[in-house]
């Protein structure tokens, strides 16, 4: 019996925990079936949706380990459609006579020789019929009101969406993952609790929206690419997160300063004996004091000010300083979206013009935003 060498595609880690991929769906997913639509509704279902019933049947709140699962193997056949051509495995045996059937030979595991792998064009309508599967399949899971939505199986969704090119599903996921009522587990009937979308923890991660950013520009949807920024970066969570996580300890300790500086000019005081320990320990803590504050006011108007990662989006004048730090993110990925939609070469840009182009400096003026400031551009110094 001929030994079958299987794609470097097909390989997966133990850590996958997803179960290769049959024969049926190489044979489609290669166009190798003359009638993708049925075939492949059939392998998909044997493959995929198997996983998918275990979550959307169940009765009771599904295992985390189970969604992933169901998930990962969408993802997986999902990279498989991402390629632009998939290895197919011939069965067929060495020959030895040709110089270039020497050339095009492998050894396998067991010493025999088979022939060298070769690359088929991926039919169009077997990956579209495909994508639309897995692409439903992912939706149905992810919004079941059984599963709750943890960061991993949101990262998995939005990689399969954006490796499908079909990423507009993206903005309704992102706000249930806010304000999805949460299951409680081992509830029959199964019951919910009403989460805050306001929590640090139900912010979308910044990776994760770069990712559906990048999905929203190659299909060129302008609308998607704001509904994403909307409900990523411009939400509460978004920004209560940053603020805690950036912002808490520093003004904290502002707060603590004025203490910890009086109680240092306090014991410095009985180091002099020029003058009262009362009046050096207050002209040492105002000399401090101001010190502190004065160095400390200088790098805050340089954090907020600061814009060399600008690009074709600045901030308008007026804008208060707090603000420009907390929208940053929200800036930088309006910043992506106008260098997508304008001109690359940098001699072109301000000769913009279009629908679209207008819609988008509306967009960013809305905004507090100035798309092409004048005078940063080149030659307008």
């Amino acid at each position: 019996m001929n030994q079958v060498i299987y794609s470097n595609a097909f390989s997966i880690t133990p850590q996958d925990r997803v179960l290769p991929p049959s024969k049926a769906t190489r044979n489609v997913i290669q166009g190798r079936i003359s009638e993708p639509s049925f075939r492949l509704s059939t392998t998909i279902e044997n493959e995929v949706l198997s996983k998918a019933k275990a979550v959307l049947e169940s009765s009771t709140v599904p295992d985390a380990a189970v969604v992933e699962d169901s998930l990962q193997a969408c993802e997986v056949l999902t990279k498989l459609l991402a390629d632009d051509t998939q290895s197919i495995s011939r069965d067929i045996k060495a020959e030895t006579t040709p110089a270039s059937n020497l050339l095009s030979l492998e050894e396998s595991q067991d010493g025999s020789k088979v022939q060298r792998r070769r690359d088929v064009p991926l039919t169009e309508p077997a990956k579209n019929t495909a994508a639309q599967l897995i692409s439903s399949i992912a939706h149905k899971i992810i919004t079941d009101p059984k599963v709750y939505i943890t960061p991993k199986l949101l990262s998995i969704y939005v990689n399969v969406q954006s490796l499908l090119g079909r990423p507009r599903s993206l903005p309704e996921v992102f706000s249930l993952y806010a304000s999805k009522p949460v299951p409680k587990p081992g509830s029959n009937p199964t019951t919910f609790s009403t989460p805050n979308p306001n929590k640090p923890s139900a912010h979308i991660p910044l990776p994760i929206a770069n990712t559906a950013l990048t999905a929203a520009i190659n299909v060129k949807d302008l609308p998607l690419c704001f509904d994403i920024i909307e409900h990523s970066v411009c939400a509460p969570a978004f920004r209560i997160s940053k603020f805690s996580r950036k912002a808490f300890i520093p003004i904290s300790g502002a707060v603590l300063a004025p203490f910890a500086i009086h109680k240092l000019a306090s014991e410095l005081s009985i180091y002099q004996s020029t003058m009262d320990s009362t009046m050096a320990t207050n002209i040492m803590f105002g000399g401090i004091l101001a010190y502190v504050g004065f160095t400390a006011t200088i790098g805050y108007v340089a954090v907020t000010t600061s814009n060399d990662q600008m690009d074709r989006v600045t901030w308008a004048s007026g804008t208060p300083l707090h603000e420009r730090w907390m929208r940053e993110e929200e800036r930088m990925l309006i910043d992506r979206v106008a260098g997508a939609w304008g001109f690359q070469q940098r001699s072109k840009r301000g000769e913009e013009t279009g629908p679209d182009w207008e819609g988008l400096r509306e967009l960013v003026g809305l905004r507090r935003m100035i798309l092409d400031r004048t005078e940063l551009m080149d030659g307008m110094e």
